[in-house]
C-alpha cells in the first residue's frame, strides 16, 4: 500500500468511526461517509468496494488488540479458575475503556447486513476469526491443562460461552451509556457477579 492509499484510507476509516461515534452505527453509510470525507461516493468504493470490506478494516484490528488482552490473562502455569477470571477482567476493562470501539466491532457489522445469495449473511467477521480463535485455544487449553475438561472441544465450548456471557453483560452497559439510563447495578457489581458465577474459587 502506497503512502497516498494508506493517507485516504485511513481518512475513510477515521470518518467512519466518528459517524459511528456521532449518529450510531446504523448511519455508516458509503454516502454519510463520502460526505464527511468531502469526496464522492465511487471515491469511497474505489478503495473499500463493499460494506464488509469496510467492516473489515474498521474491526479487525480491535478484535486482534482484543484477542491479545484476553491471551495476556492466560499463561502456562495459570490454573483454570484464575484463566477465566482474568481473562474476564482483562476483556472487561478491555471493551470499558472505549464503548464506541465496543459498538464499532459487536454492533455495527450487524446493521445493515443482507443474506448473500447462498443465504449466509454478508459479514467481515468470518475472515476475521483467526485471532478469536488465539484467545479461545488459549483459555482451553488452560482448562483442560487445570482438569477442568477432558476434551478440548468441551473446553474450547466453555471458551466461547464466557466470551459471549461477557459479551452480553457489555452489550447491556453499553446500551444504557447509550440511552443515558443507567441500570440498577453498578457496572464493577454486574462484573463481579459474572465472575463469582463462572470462577468462584477464584474470588
Amino acid at each position: 500500500m502506497t503512502k497516498r492509499t494508506s493517507k485516504m484510507a485511513e481518512t475513510i476509516l477515521d470518518a467512519s468511526r466518528a459517524i459511528v461515534r456521532d449518529l450510531g452505527p446504523d448511519k455508516l453509510t458509503f454516502e454519510a461517509i463520502a460526505g464527511r470525507v468531502g469526496v464522492s461516493k465511487q471515491a469511497i468504493i474505489y478503495w473499500f468496494p463493499n460494506k464488509a470490506r469496510l467492516l473489515e478494516a474498521l474491526v479487525r484490528p480491535a478484535l486482534e488488540a482484543e484477542a491479545a488482552a484476553g491471551k495476556s490473562a492466560v499463561g502456562p502455569k495459570t490454573t483454570p479458575d484464575a484463566a477465566l477470571r482474568g481473562m474476564i477482567e482483562a476483556l472487561a476493562v478491555f471493551h470499558m475503556s472505549d464503548l464506541d470501539r465496543f459498538r464499532m466491532m459487536y454492533v455495527t457489522p450487524q446493521i445493515g447486513q443482507r443474506p448473500g445469495r447462498d443465504g449466509a449473511m454478508v459479514t467481515t467477521l468470518g475472515r476475521m476469526h483467526p485471532a478469536t480463535t488465539e484467545m479461545y485455544d488459549a483459555l482451553a487449553e488452560c482448562l483442560v491443562r487445570g482438569g477442568r475438561y477432558d476434551r478440548l472441544i468441551e473446553a474450547r465450548r466453555a471458551s466461547v460461552a464466557v466470551h459471549t456471557a461477557l459479551l452480553g453483560l457489555l452489550l447491556r452497559m453499553a446500551m444504557a451509556d447509550t440511552l443515558n439510563a443507567p441500570l440498577r447495578h453498578r457496572d464493577d457489581a454486574l462484573l463481579e457477579a459474572l465472575l463469582g458465577v463462572i470462577a468462584p474459587q477464584a474470588a
